[in-house]
This record gives C-alpha cells, structure tokens and sequence, in this order.
C-alpha cells in the first residue's frame, strides 16, 4: 500500500512535464521510501515509455549487462545475451530511443556503479552534455549513499556538478502524516510513536497499530530477529569510514552531553576532532546544531549545543546502547523497565517538544499567534530553559513555552514557575512575552481561569483550549 509522498509525486510529475532532457538526484536515508516512490511513480507510466533499473554490488561488466537488458525494454529486443560493448554506448544508444520521444529511466542505488565502474560519472556527463542533453530523455539518479551521491552530483567537484536538472533529498515523514500508516492510534499514541521510530517508512510499516507502544517496542524493536538492533550501526558504517569514532559520538549525545567540550570529555577525542565529526553528522542529517533563540545572529555565538535529529537513532543511544548487555542477555524485562520509568519524561522532551514547535509554525504561518515568527525553536541560559520558543527581533515579541508529557493536569505552579525563568533572560527585556502550555493531559482550573486573563496559550496534547 501506498501512503503519502503526494507532494513528492507532484515534484516528480512536474519534472517529467518539462519538454526538455531532465536529470533528477533524488537521495536520502536507508529505508526512507525512494524505491517505493520510484517504482510507485513510473507504474503509473506506458510501459514502453520507461524503464527501471536497480544496481547491485557487482562488477562492471556485470552491472553493464544487466543495464543493457533493462533497456532492450525500449528497443522491442528481447535477447537474454545481449549487452552493451560500453557504459557510453549503453548511454548514447539511451539518447538515439530518446530524440523524438519522452522515455523515462531509473538509475536506482547509482552508488554501487559509482563504486564498481572507475569513471563511470565522467562517461555520463560527456554523454550527457553532447547527446542526452539534446532528447527527451527523463533520467533519474537515486541513491542512499549520500556523502557519495553529493560528491559526485552536488559538490564543485564532481564530474556530473551542473548537470541535473532537479535535486530532491527525500526526507522522513512529517508528524502529522503518522495517521495513515497507523489509523488505529490515537493522537497520543502516534505522538508516543513518533518519538520511537520517527517519520521512516520501513520502520513504521513494521509498527503494529493493533498493539500498545510498549508490545510493540518489546516485541518489534527488542526482537532477536528484527532490523532494529543493528540499524544505526548499518547506517553509519554504510556512510562514513570512522563508524567507532561516530558510534562513540552518538554514544555521547544519547548520554546527554550536548557541548563538544562535554563530549570530548566523555570519549577522549581531541576537542578540534570532535567539531570535525560533529560537522560531518550534521551533513547527514543525524545531528543538528541548535542555537538558542533569543541569539540574534545564530552563526556567530558559542550559545550551541547538539542533539541527535533522528528520532530512532535519539530512542536507540538513549536506551538500547546503554542497555545492550541486557539485550545480549536476551533480558527484556529489566529493560523494558527502564524503559517504562523514563519513558513519560523522554517523549516529552523528544516527539512531543517537535510537534509542539511545528504547530506553533503552523499557527505562525495561518496568523493564529499573536505575531508572525521569525524562528521557531528552544531558548535556555545557564539558569534555565524552555522547550519551545518563537520569536520575531524586529517586532520585539517573543513566545515562551513549556511541554509536559504526563497523566497528571498542570496546575498554576507551572505558569507561575515559567513567568520567573523568563526573567533570567537578559535579551529578552524589552520583548512582549506570550506564554504557551502544552500537556497531554489538560490543565486545573485554576490555571485555565489565570491563563484566560493572561492571554496564555494552552494546547492539551495538540488541541488548543480556550
């Protein structure tokens, strides 16, 4: 079944409508749904009017013939010895069916021939500047490799830099669109959810709607024979040439050390290395820099710390790495317990913070807030912090909240305790100051009637109340 990825098929699909040659990148994560979205897209083609083609970690020769018998699809051909003498002539005879017509062809997981065919990039951009540039073709290069597909197709320095067409990084699946893959869950259990495994198709796929989170956190990700145990270590080494030095990163990250100077600390690595790594994970996607957002020019200032983007990765180093004897001692129930006791307070800092940040962008955007935020994000000193925060300089107006994952309803101590925190903000004097509350379990009255005289704003799981 296929769920979402609507506005990427329109991407897709508005590409393909361009009269000219198009050469589309389109890369992102293991698992994320490429081939899904490839396959699903070109099903909806003549069959005579495209052609997919998946590589394998093979040799050239290899790779080449079975690229050839993918595009005798095209010619009518149906010889099962037949290939190509050479990738350019693979390539230039691609170019020839494609002169007078709209033909569409799938190169999936490029970098394994990047890898198997010395120049093999080289080769198609001279074809492709003297004889694809002049058809119809529509060709499409997807990968999973990013550092690799970036190398070669986006930076400076690669042989193919310039020549496409269109570039899409295809990322997770939003918050919002966990419904369709779990139509059985409540709000909150797709909020619990999304803290677990995050928006990655594959793994939501395996999350069984008719089981409580925590079966399905002991019996899909603590299973002996599930993907789950060895993923992060798979998409690291599948990335990156250091993967130990990587893992005792994350490793730190997952540990709550969010300064380089803390995670240089805890792993040894010298504090020069550690921003080095902490640079090439944030390229990945894996990690993200924050910056504080009362800080004015965020590129510029040591108000930074780091955390882990990924929300399975975030789940994993927080629970499985550090409980990996138990899961080798195949003891899940001690485990699970951990789990359990820290579980309320985790998603609350984690999924529920996110989504809490993107509602108030979404609010932002429809003009549901008090002004229109220039960024959406967390603020803290040394003295305290708070989960989310938007904030427009120009207009001198900020909004300053706090999220609680809990059974018990917030009472007034909380907006009390949010209004004295604010006052440690030294740049923030001078700002209107909104407050926000978001709970999942609602709010006492007594804060419900302080809130309404205050102009709070109060969400109870995502609703707004009031």
């Amino acid at each position: 079944m296929f769920i979402n990825r609507t506005r990427e098929l329109r991407h897709i699909e508005a590409v393909w409508r361009r009269p000219a040659a198009q050469l589309l990148a389109l890369y992102g994560r293991r698992r994320i749904g490429k081939t899904t979205l490839l396959t699903h897209w070109i099903g909806m083609l003549p069959r005579d009017e495209a052609v997919y083609w998946v590589a394998i970690k093979s040799s050239s020769r290899i790779l080449l013939a079975r690229f050839s018998q993918a595009l005798q699809a095209l010619t009518g051909n149906a010889d099962p010895d037949f290939s190509y003498s050479s990738w350019e002539s693979a390539f230039r005879e691609l170019a020839r069916l494609a002169r007078d017509r709209r033909i569409v062809v799938v190169l999936d997981e490029w970098p394994y021939v990047l890898e198997s065919v010395p120049g093999i990039a080289s080769i198609l951009q001279a074809v492709w500047d003297h004889d694809l540039k002049q058809s119809r073709v529509m060709l499409i290069l997807s990968g999973s490799h990013y550092h690799m597909m970036h190398h070669e197709i986006l930076a400076p320095t690669g042989a193919l830099y310039g020549r496409t067409t269109a570039d899409m990084r295809l990322e997770a699946i939003e918050p919002e669109g966990l419904e369709g893959f779990l139509p059985r869950y409540s709000e909150s259990q797709r909020i619990e959810t999304y803290s677990v495994i995050g928006g990655v198709p594959k793994y939501l796929e395996l999350w069984n709607d008719a089981w409580p989170v925590f079966r399905n956190i002991e019996e899909t990700l603590l299973s002996p024979v599930t993907i789950f145990r060895q993923e992060p270590v798979f998409l690291i080494q599948e990335e990156l040439p250091e993967a130990r030095t990587y893992l005792g990163l994350l490793d730190a990250i997952g540990a709550g050390m969010k300064t380089p100077s803390a995670m240089s600390e805890m792993t040894g690595l010298a504090l020069p290395h550690v921003g080095k790594y902490l640079q090439v994970l944030c390229f990945l996607g894996l990690v993200r820099r924050e910056v504080s957002l009362d800080v004015e020019d965020p590129g510029h200032t040591r108000t930074t710390r780091y955390e882990i983007a990924d929300p399975y990765l975030r789940f994993h180093f927080t629970f499985l790495r550090p409980g990996n004897s138990l899961l080798e001692q195949n003891r899940i129930g001690p485990l699970m317990d951990i789990i359990r006791s820290r579980f309320d307070a985790y998603v609350g800092r984690t999924g529920y913070e996110e989504v809490c940040r993107r509602l108030l962008i979404s609010l932002g955007d429809s003009g549901g807030l008090p002004f229109v935020p220039e960024r959406i994000g967390r603020a803290w000193t040394q003295a305290a912090e708070f989960d989310v925060a938007a904030i427009n300089h120009k207009n001198r107006a900020v909004i300053l909240g706090e999220c609680k994952w809990t059974t018990k309803k917030l009472g007034l101590e909380v907006l009390q305790e949010l209004e004295r925190k604010s006052l440690r903000f030294r740049r923030l004097q001078g700002f209107k100051v909104t407050y926000a509350l978001f709970c999942k379990s609602g709010f006492e009255r007594p804060l419900l009637t302080a809130a309404k005289s205050r102009g709070v704003l109060l969400f109870e799981g995502l609703k707004q109340v009031g």
